[in-house]
């Protein structure tokens, strides 16, 4: 088993002693066949990281309805924007379809004014998460291994952090897990039916996971 996988098994040992209802969320992986079909379009090639990323899962599912079961949103923590959310995982026809979105915006912004000659979106990003309109995780196509930028949705030029590898990132997850660094916290709006978890970083912890960051990203 590969060092990704099983720094993966281990998050998803940790949600489950955590929080022991929890539901699994998350579309069951591809087949290589599957990926390769999917991405014979793209001009580039995805990383062997990337390959085993969604071999391992195809993103996050929609219930779509409350079932009863205990949801959490945290694959892709995320401590730059308010609120201790998460980055949802796309699954990859989900991330195909936004990539090609944002490259045609970005062939559009390059022909007519204001943004005329203006280079927005590198044609090799590829984004596997997002949350909203606030910020994302992109890979770079025809690198193996490919670093992991978290972006702004207005500011591409300036990534909020930067990861070495998709390895590096989920090392890096683990090991603030396995250090007691983040919190599973119940959502307790009485308006929200489902039953679901959030991510909490407390104030006092941010630097040791800023130095778990650089163990692992320097």
């Amino acid at each position: 088993m590969s060092k990704l996988l099983e720094e993966l098994a281990y998050i998803f040992e940790w949600l489950e002693y955590t929080v022991p209802d929890l539901a699994d969320r998350y579309n069951p992986g591809l087949t290589r066949q599957q990926i390769d079909n999917l991405v014979k379009d793209l001009p580039f090639r995805l990383s062997e990281e990337v390959y085993e990323l969604y071999r391992w899962r195809n993103g996050e599912s929609d219930f779509g309805y409350y079932n009863g079961e205990c949801m959490v949103d945290f694959l892709f923590p995320d401590h730059h924007i308010s609120g201790n959310l998460s980055i949802p995982f796309w699954p990859l026809q989900d991330a195909i379809k936004t990539y090609c979105k944002l490259w045609k915006m970005e062939e559009s912004n390059l022909k007519n004014p204001p943004y005329e000659g203006a280079h927005l979106w590198d044609r090799k990003w590829f984004p596997i998460a997002s949350m909203e309109n606030k910020s994302m995780l992109i890979v770079v196509g025809d690198l193996n291994p490919s670093p992991i930028y978290q972006i702004e949705y207005v500011f591409h030029d300036r990534p909020l952090r930067v990861y070495k590898s998709l390895t590096s990132m989920i090392s890096t997850i683990a090991e603030c897990c396995e250090s007691d660094l983040y919190k599973l916290i119940r959502d307790d709006d009485d308006e929200k039916e489902e039953m679901f978890f959030y991510i909490k970083l407390d104030e006092e912890k941010q630097e040791a996971e800023k130095d778990t960051y650089k163990k692992y990203n320097s």
